[in-house]
């Protein structure tokens, strides 16, 4: 996971080199660290995740070490998988490692037996990634906090726990995303009924070119045969 060192900020200057366009970037990292409280998972989950993280990430360095470039994300127990591998054998060999990791309840495999992506390709990632927070907001009527939104080789994964219409306005926010080449659905869905009036947002955005949209699907879980460890957290609303 030595990929992970490299800070968000350095790729963010690469992408604006590459792309010349920095303000989506800026706007992006000032939205996640200002919604942050609006995350609906509870705090014991927020705290659980973060343990996922780092323990499939550094078992996954430790058993394939230069076999695998995993990016590894966690959302209320959720695991999702990206990056590259050497073979189909690692790859199924990561997924694994994330199956057996205490406290997760799925994971997703998004990881591909492909070539190791460049610092040029995972900068473009992490500004695509930053450009579609800051849409979600000025563009989508959405708080960007409530979707994690992870990219990889021009591909959106979003995850989080949303109402059905919050799913399909963050998806088509980030289908509608230029650079964006497919938008993946990983959401667990909440009832609105339950939850409190979102705060109002105003429409600042600016007239932009129209995108075409990238295709949008669901995303497949590999379930656990095994119960996972009892956490705190309360299972998400159906």
């Amino acid at each position: 996971m030595k990929f992970r060192l490299i800070t968000g900020i350095a790729a963010s200057l690469l992408a604006c080199s590459l792309l010349n366009a920095c303000f989506p970037i800026v706007a992006g990292g000032m939205l996640t660290g200002a919604l942050v409280a609006s995350d609906r998972r509870t705090s014991a989950t927020l705290l659980v995740d973060k343990e996922i993280i780092i323990r499939v990430e550094n078992r996954i360095s430790a058993k394939f070490k230069d076999d695998a470039h995993i990016n590894v994300n966690s959302f209320n127990r959720i695991v999702l998988l990206t990056g590259e591998v050497k073979n189909e054998e690692v790859r199924l060999g990561v997924e694994q490692i994330a199956k057996d990791a205490e406290n997760v309840r799925s994971v997703v495999n998004e990881s591909a037996a492909v070539i190791v992506s460049s610092f040029a390709d995972r900068a473009r990632d992490t500004y695509l990634a930053d450009k579609i927070r800051a849409r979600y907001v000025t563009d989508g009527h959405i708080q960007a906090s409530l979707v994690s939104t992870i990219v990889e080789r021009q591909e959106a994964y979003l995850m989080g726990l949303v109402t059905p219409g919050e799913g399909e306005e963050a998806a088509r926010v980030a289908s509608n995303t230029s650079g964006v080449l497919k938008v993946v659905k990983l959401f667990e869905y909440v009832d609105p009924a339950k939850l409190p009036p979102p705060p109002a947002i105003q429409d600042s955005s600016p007239t932009s070119a129209i995108t075409r949209p990238a295709p949008i699907s669901e995303g497949k879980e590999s379930p656990i045969t095994q119960a996972p460890a009892a956490t705190t957290s309360a299972p998400p609303a159906k």
